[in-house]
């Protein structure tokens, strides 16, 4: 044979053998047969999950020097004694233990002392012994309890110690605050007085249109309408400040009706708006939580105060019902921080913003659907309009 044809020969063997070998590589088209061979399974190994660390706990942190009982004193509240025993004491709802014969232990007395007991290998602060006889309910070792002959405590819920100093804010709870507008616009108002006064007081007749005399024990606060609030981020219109100037009583119903004033801490005007006045109890006890939801909103303004405020003062936020706070949600109050000039940059006016600082805490103490005031508890700085808040 010729070698031109030889070399051909094996040209065209080697090209078929190079297409069969393609073609069991190629991926087969269905319908075929998937043949498993144990020996060219893959090998078991073992693979470390790369799973991050969970985030820590938070824990109620103690603090350092706490001491194992304390003898509560007239005028204490519970976040007073709580922050002997706690760093942080709006935690206080979560470590007090009920003792078995106390049906509410957040309703302590002066003279009573509070003790460090363990729980499961956990500080829990529980009533030891009442300040009036000196009945012993816990022992310090653990729960024991000492058997006593039955007796009778008689003691007004009024006397226990509040949550928080009630007479900080008493007055924004008895009185309104806050009127929205639909409220300004169908409220009732002065239209005159017996001797057609400009300016009235105590003891004066009134005369009021639109009152409404079917509800309520005949008794109406006088209020005047003050400066408006907007929220600062958006321009809404967050309602008005109630000013208080004085409370009547019903005289004779009708339209107008009459009224006489019975006290006043400022002089009544024409066109001062006339509500019944709230005959309810308000809450003494507030159990302080986060907000169930993350909020951030800022702070609107300032009550009894100008510019600054701080520990047992009230403030007001463009947060309220709609956003889902409730009375006893806490708000850490922030500082927004500045923007100086860095002359180490080689460009000029080259300018850095600080971090922003956490200055205090709050408790929502009353709230409204668009706002809501809240007592500052803690604060590292005064406090200002323009500071900010959000879920601690």
């Amino acid at each position: 044979m010729p070698i031109t044809t030889t070399r051909q020969c094996l040209h065209g063997l080697i090209l078929l053998s190079s297409l069969a070998l393609l073609t069991s590589c190629a991926e087969p088209t269905p319908p075929y047969a998937v043949v498993y061979e144990p020996d060219k399974a893959p090998k078991e190994i073992t693979v470390q999950a790369q799973i991050p660390d969970p985030e820590p706990v938070q824990t109620i942190v103690y603090e350092p020097e706490h001491p194992q009982t304390y003898i509560v004193q007239e005028g204490d509240t519970l976040w007073d004694i709580s922050s002997v025993f706690l760093r942080d004491p709006w935690y206080w709802p979560e470590i007090w233990f009920k003792n078995p014969q106390v049906e509410n232990p957040h309703l302590i007395y002066p003279g009573d002392t509070l003790a460090i007991v363990y729980i499961g290998g956990e500080r829990r602060i529980q009533l030891q012994t009442r300040g009036a006889d000196g009945q012993v309910l816990s022992q310090l070792d653990g729960l024991s309890v000492v058997k006593v002959s039955p007796r009778v405590r008689t003691q007004s819920i009024e006397a226990s110690i509040p949550s928080i100093p009630i007479e900080s804010i008493r007055h924004l709870l008895e009185r309104p605050v806050i009127i929205d507008e639909e409220t300004l616009d169908n409220s009732a108002y002065v239209l005159s007085s017996l001797d057609e006064h400009l300016i009235n007081a105590i003891n004066d007749k009134l005369y009021v249109r639109k009152l409404d005399t079917s509800a309520g024990d005949g008794r109406y606060q006088i209020y005047r309408p003050n400066r408006p609030i907007f929220d600062p981020n958006t321009g809404e219109l967050l309602g008005y400040e109630a000013l208080y100037v004085g409370e009547s009583k019903l005289l004779l119903r009708g339209d107008p009706a009459s009224v006489r004033v019975t006290n006043s801490v400022r002089e009544i005007l024409r066109d001062d708006r006339v509500m019944p006045m709230d005959a309810t109890n308000f809450e003494r006890d507030f159990f302080p939580r986060p907000p169930e939801v993350e909020v951030s909103g800022s702070i609107v303004a300032l009550l009894d105060a100008i510019s600054q405020t701080g520990v047992f003062q009230t403030i007001a936020v463009n947060l309220g019902e709609r956003d889902g706070l409730e009375t006893g949600n806490l708000l850490s109050i922030h500082r927004t921080g500045g923007v100086v000039t860095d002359n180490a940059e080689a460009e000029p006016d080259f300018r850095v913003k600080l971090p922003d600082e956490k200055i205090g805490l709050a408790m929502i103490i009353r709230s409204f659907e668009k706002m809501s005031y809240a007592l500052i508890m803690e604060a590292d700085r005064p406090i200002s309009t323009g500071d900010f808040v959000e879920t601690p």
